[in-house]
């Protein structure tokens, strides 16, 4: 994933690595904010209207605990894809790699609202929230859902 990949987004990322390198662990102490998981291996995902190498978008108030979570999930899915269920945003990570963008919370005073935007933003480009999702924001919910 490259920044220009973000382009959707109101602002540029914070930061920007592979969440399989260590290094990035001594950037986030106390940190709290929005992140997206994307391909590190160039691989781009097919959307209604366009494809992007963007496979989730999270949020939380402890970003390193979080990240930790996620890059021990993904690093199973890689070890045991064959004999476990793992959540696609695993699976994604572990099969393409897991390039890591942060948006610290800036204008706003709510991380749910402030991932909810990003997910809506990447919806509004895209015409689908991202694959790894599972839940969608209700402000893109239809009557049906």
């Amino acid at each position: 994933m490259r920044k220009y990949h973000l382009r959707w987004a109101e602002e540029w990322p914070d930061e920007i690595f592979d969440l399989y390198d260590e290094e990035w662990k001594s950037k986030f102490e106390n940190q709290d904010g929005v992140y997206v998981l994307g391909s590190s291996d160039n691989t781009m995902f097919t959307y209604p209207w366009g494809s992007s190498p963007i496979f989730y978008i999270g949020k939380s108030v402890n970003l390193i605990k979080r990240l930790r979570s996620h890059r021990k999930g993904i690093l199973q899915a890689a070890e045991d894809h064959n004999s476990k269920y793992f959540r696609p945003k695993n699976q994604y990570g572990a099969a393409f790699g897991a390039d890591t963008a942060v948006f610290y919370l800036k204008d706003f005073d709510d991380l749910g609202k402030y991932e909810s935007k990003m997910i809506t933003d990447f919806y509004d480009t895209y015409g689908s929230i991202p694959v790894g999702n599972g839940a969608w924001p209700k402000s893109i919910l239809t009557e049906d859902d």
